[in-house]
């Protein structure tokens, strides 16, 4: 039996029988998963002190004191309400905003009537930067955590959104017409074709908004608030702690990385066909 493909007949047995690219080796995985990144750890952290060497301990301090200076954050317990408070906030953001990105999401991006009511106000409200909105937010809500956490909010609906959005649209339509010819409702479309079609488009999206909410933390306390890692971030900064700022940064980034870490390893889990190719 044969397969006609762009008038070049090709043996079906012989597909078959094509070898399959190797796999990795678990040596050679726990070199690009765990080595690797060490060593480009430890290139980074010996430049990083010749560098200090020769400036200010102001400007830039090295390595070691900056980890001195993030163990005594945690020694004396300086870190840990601010953090605290700003994980509590992210993901009370966060979640809001993935949920309602997602829907909203998968409204416009299947009918095309939503879209062509919401999807002016909301390429406008996307083109316009959100920190010109915390004045609003905070004559809205006040100086609280409520404002801190609508800032997360917004930062991470967009990306989300637009994705999914993309994603829905973007599914191929064969397979939707297959799914109205096998007589599936537009519930079953949604569910069985359209939706699982879209999960590497929403993946996306999810993985730019928990990095983004992050931002929306740090700067939402920078500018509302007293407490918090941004406020801890403000506060050594027009004190000139160096090392403390530069370990807060770190903790930051530290949280972004979780963030992101944990939307890979959810997807390893509860969506492996959408790695197939990796």
């Amino acid at each position: 039996m044969s397969a006609k493909v762009a008038d070049i007949e090709v043996d079906d047995d012989l597909l078959g029988r094509m070898p399959k690219p190797p796999k990795p080796s678990l040596a050679q995985r726990g070199w690009m998963v765990v080595v690797a990144p060490l060593v480009v750890v430890g290139i980074i952290a010996a430049s990083w002190e010749l560098a200090a060497s020769f400036v200010s301990p102001v400007l830039l301090p090295p390595p070691q004191r900056v980890a001195h200076d993030f163990a005594v954050l945690f020694a004396r317990g300086t870190a840990q309400g601010a953090l605290a408070i700003s994980i509590r906030e992210l993901y009370i953001g966060m979640f809001i905003g993935l949920v309602a990105g997602i829907l909203l999401g998968m409204l416009i991006g299947r009918y095309s009537m939503a879209e062509g009511i919401l999807g002016p106000f909301l390429n406008a409200a996307n083109a316009t930067p959100l920190n010109i909105l915390i004045p609003l937010l905070i004559v809205w809500v006040g100086i609280s955590s409520k404002a801190r956490i609508l800032f997360v909010v917004l930062i991470t609906f967009f990306p989300v959104l637009l994705n999914t959005a993309g994603g829905l649209r973007n599914v191929s339509r064969g397979y939707v017409e297959v799914g109205k010819t096998m007589g599936l409702s537009e519930r079953q479309l949604l569910r069985k074709i359209i939706l699982p079609a879209s999960v590497p488009y929403i993946l996306a999206g999810v993985r730019i908004g928990v990095a983004l909410g992050v931002i929306g933390m740090i700067v939402g306390e920078m500018e509302v608030s007293n407490v918090g890692l941004g406020y801890m971030l403000n506060f050594y900064g027009q004190g000139f702690q160096t090392g403390k700022l530069l370990a807060l940064v770190f903790l930051s980034s530290l949280i972004g990385v979780f963030n992101v870490t944990l939307v890979r390893l959810a997807q390893r889990r509860f969506f492996k066909w959408t790695m197939a190719g990796r």
